[in-house]
């Protein structure tokens, strides 16, 4: 495990006295702090202290989905986030919102890394591809599965959360008297046997043999918690979304994994955006973990009022969008092969990169980047950075702000049904949204 050397405590030393007396770091000292902690902040070397945010690493981050839940649905600001992902321009866009960015590739960080001590909560939403009915589902081949699932049931015994209470001086030593050299050695009853000295780049490269690179990122769901937690972080609890056909096998040895590591509730859900009022259809599966307290989550008892797409950009009734252009009738049906049109008086259907090719039957109309990102709950303001069809593969990944509200607030204890109704009342400008919606029943 990392240690700071000599020259680097010093400088830590010597920040904490600053901060000790309530004077500012000075700037150098600060710069200093940043180098010895890159990629993460420096402030981030210092120990927490209470009273302060609590601190949240983000994973395949994105534009600001979960940020945007977090903090402007939710009105939560207790929490010192910092995001990773790969790609530049949506780190781009959550950095012009006010979210902090680490434009990286997570497969290639270090949980363990110092800097990270004190985290409490990690977020993780590993692209959708793979699995999605949208993608080429390279997620769902036997032999990947197979690859994946080995690895995530490996990372336990790397972490050191494998348990050997049951198998150490019963099993291998049925005849011992007295106490047994080994587990006084190695610490077995203490309640974990020792890590298997594997390297995270080696628990990683047993991925290899996947035909997608994006699939292995589902084994950095149980990485990055149990890396923190064998390095000492106060790790609480662990967020993630993905494609709503992820297999329930891989939840399942995931959530085995968080169980030998003394996690104490696992629970995952399927949740609907347009049952929580957003302005169009996006299913994924949502996994929760908490280690010290009961979470689960599920779909909303009862649906929210729908809101339709054309509400939602101020369209008048009878709209229809074309999401395939001019394409041949059938002529059983007479209507356009492929499923091409729908109706803008329900939600609008998923969003894709693909959807800066959508448009408004009667007169060819585009969306806007903005107004796409308003179909999945983004203030109409959100600055999106790139170019349009960056724009829009970010607004068609990302996850609705709406939708991580109502999961963060589960983890939290925060009362989200009125705060999204707030939130959706403003985004989609209805006085009358909620009218006939009983927020006592």
């Amino acid at each position: 495990m990392p240690e700071l050397t000599a020259a680097e405590q010093s400088v830590v030393t010597t920040a904490l006295a600053h901060k000790g007396t309530g004077a500012p770091i000075p700037t150098h000292v600060m710069a200093e702090l940043d180098e010895i902690a890159a990629p993460w902040p420096g402030r981030w070397l210092l120990p927490w202290e209470e009273g302060e945010p609590e601190r949240v690493v983000e994973l395949c981050a994105g534009p600001g989905g979960w940020g945007e839940g977090l903090k402007t649905v939710l009105g939560v600001t207790r929490f010192d986030v910092v995001g990773v992902d790969i790609d530049e321009d949506a780190c781009a866009t959550a950095r012009a919102a006010g979210q902090v960015r680490v434009c990286a590739d997570i497969a290639k960080l270090d949980p363990e890394h110092l800097a990270l001590r004190g985290t409490r909560g990690v977020i993780i939403s590993p692209p959708c591809p793979s699995f999605s009915t949208a993608g080429k589902r390279a997620g769902l081949l036997k032999a990947n599965i197979e690859i994946l699932c080995e690895t995530i049931a490996y990372v336990g015994e790397a972490a050191g959360f494998i348990r050997l209470d049951e198998v150490c001086c019963d099993e291998l030593y049925p005849n011992l008297e007295g106490d047994c050299r080994l587990c006084a050695e190695y610490g077995y009853h203490e309640g974990y046997a020792p890590r298997s000295g594997a390297t995270w780049a080696e628990v990683r490269a047993m991925l290899d043999g996947l035909t997608d690179p994006r699939i292995g990122l589902m084994a950095e769901v149980v990485i990055w918690p149990l890396g923190l937690q064998t390095a000492g972080a106060p790790i609480e609890w662990m967020a993630m979304e993905q494609s709503s056909n992820l297999p329930e096998g891989v939840l399942e040895d995931l959530s085995i994994e968080f169980g030998c590591a003394d996690w104490f509730r696992t629970s995952w859900a399927v949740l609907e955006a347009a049952d929580l009022g957003v302005a169009s259809r996006r299913k994924r599966t949502f996994m929760v973990a908490t280690r010290h307290k009961w979470v689960a989550i599920a779909p909303p008892a009862a649906s929210l009022p729908v809101t339709t797409m054309a509400e939602a950009l101020g369209w008048d009734e009878g709209e229809r969008i074309n999401t395939r252009g001019n394409r041949p009738v059938d002529p059983a049906t007479g209507r356009a092969k492929g499923g091409n049109c729908y109706s803008a008086d329900k939600p609008s259907w998923c969003l894709t990169g693909k959807t800066r090719t959508w448009v408004r039957e009667r007169d060819g109309l585009r969306l806007t980047p903005a107004e796409a990102g308003t179909l999945v709950s983004f203030r109409a303001t959100y600055p999106w950075q790139g170019s349009r069809s960056s724009q829009f593969q970010q607004a068609g990944d990302v996850v609705c702000p709406v939708v991580a509200a109502f999961v963060l607030a589960a983890i939290h204890g925060i009362d989200w049904e009125p705060r999204v109704r707030d939130y959706l009342t403003g985004l989609y400008h209805y006085d009358d949204l909620w009218a006939e919606y009983d927020l006592a029943v």
